[in-house]
């Protein structure tokens, strides 16, 4: 229920938590604690679409801990610290932050930029991705420049929005919590947790998903570099496709076969990338590329790839090796507690898995080729975007609804 508008704030706050004084702890003396006494203490945000139904999204602000059983007691207190008493007042403090954020996003959007072009372009019809963007990417570099001039100006409304957001976000009714342990860890933890549980306020009005604007459908940004990064992405189950496993197997034969070649290979690129997601949506897009329009032109020609796409059964059991040993991999209790958490949110069940699985196992050469018309849907819909050089951009500008700097302040 966060307003599209606080999400800047919401990702400053994201970042500023756990590295400004507490009512105990000095900034310096909360992360050498968190450093003796825990394996570390992180926060961040985390999307969840349901799987089942993709107007249920769910958003949540997370705070992951992994301690020793015997230092649980002190990392519970080192965790409530953060999130309880954490002083936004010291606007120096805030100050030094916001540039350091600002600096560190400069450097992330230019060296990766096809994370963030396909997740820029996602966001023109995905609110998925329109959150990622606006809590790490294009918009929340943007939002960082007007947190960083506000800061000058009126210092204390910065604080009083920092200070409103933890008071929303931290109370039992917005909670739930994840245990990774065993069911012994787990008995000892229980009083523990429902101790620090206690410290927080039982309410926090809870209003309405809020409304979101979806960004521009043609976007170019320009970048000091003389490469680019060119994203084509769109939603299979908006055109009435289902998700399968066989999209695992297509997305690394992509990567070794077509895309490699004409990409890598023939266009001069570092590298292509592919991605279907079991909510929908998917994404094309190359890696520090020479190319623009002609990267396109490689996209378009995916279908037809995959309508005659032919393999022997020796290169079959390849693919199939390649694309379940990402699948099946085996997992710290961090990585499982992780995995488990995300697939309650979404509604991913064991039998989901499975099916999964086993449509990886026993896909054919035919089930590739069944997929040339969800191909074509995706690449049906008209969002694209690059992040390039100027020439290049310029060269293709009719291509795009808006173009302009990336960096911009």
């Amino acid at each position: 229920d966060f307003a599209q508008s606080e999400l800047g704030y919401l990702g400053f706050f994201t970042n500023a938590l756990g590295l400004v004084s507490t009512e105990k702890y000095s900034y310096t003396d909360l992360a050498n604690a968190t450093n003796i006494y825990t394996g570390g203490i992180s926060t961040g945000t985390a999307s969840h679409p349901d799987i089942k139904d993709r107007n249920n999204f769910v958003f949540k602000f997370e705070v992951k801990l992994k301690v020793l059983e015997k230092n649980l007691d002190k990392a519970l207190e080192l965790m409530e610290q953060m999130l309880l008493s954490s002083d936004f007042t010291d606007t120096k403090r805030l100050g030094e932050l916001v540039a350091q954020i600002k600096a560190r996003l400069q450097a992330n959007l230019s060296s990766s930029g096809h994370l963030v072009a396909a997740m820029r372009s996602m966001s023109s019809f995905s609110r998925y991705a329109l959150y990622q963007d606006e809590l790490k990417g294009i918009a929340f570099y943007r939002s960082i420049c007007r947190i960083e001039k506000e800061l000058s100006e009126s210092p204390k409304n910065v604080s009083d929005k920092l200070a409103a957001i933890a008071r929303k976000l931290f109370a039992r009714n917005r909670m739930l919590i994840s245990f990774t342990g065993n069911n012994e860890a787990y008995g000892n933890a229980k009083p523990s947790l429902e101790k620090v549980i206690a410290g927080f306020n039982k309410m926090s009005a809870v209003g309405n998903q809020a409304e979101v604007h979806f960004n521009t459908a043609k976007e170019a940004f320009i970048d000091a570099s003389q490469i680019q990064y060119v994203a084509k992405t769109g939603d299979f189950i908006c055109e009435g496709y289902e998700y399968t496993g066989a999209l695992r197997l297509l997305r690394i034969i992509l990567s070794y076969d077509y895309l490699w070649i004409n990409i890598r290979v023939k266009g001069g690129a570092y590298g292509c990338m592919s991605g279907f997601k079991y909510s929908g949506e998917s994404f094309f897009v190359s890696y520090r590329d020479p190319h623009l329009k002609r990267t396109f032109d490689v996209f378009a020609g995916i279908p037809d790839y995959v309508r005659g796409f032919q393999a022997d059964e020796r290169e079959m059991t390849k693919y199939i090796i390649g694309t379940i040993s990402g699948k099946d991999v085996p997992r710290t209790p961090k990585m499982q507690g992780a995995i488990s958490t995300t697939a309650w949110f979404c509604g991913i069940t064991e039998e989901m898995a499975q099916k999964e699985r086993d449509e990886i196992l026993s896909a054919t050469e035919k089930d590739i080729q069944k997929l040339a018309p969800l191909i074509e849907a995706v690449l049906s819909n008209d969002a694209i975007c690059v992040v390039g050089s100027e020439p290049a951009i310029e060269k293709e500008k009719e291509l795009f609804d808006t173009v302009l700097p990336l960096i911009s302040c």
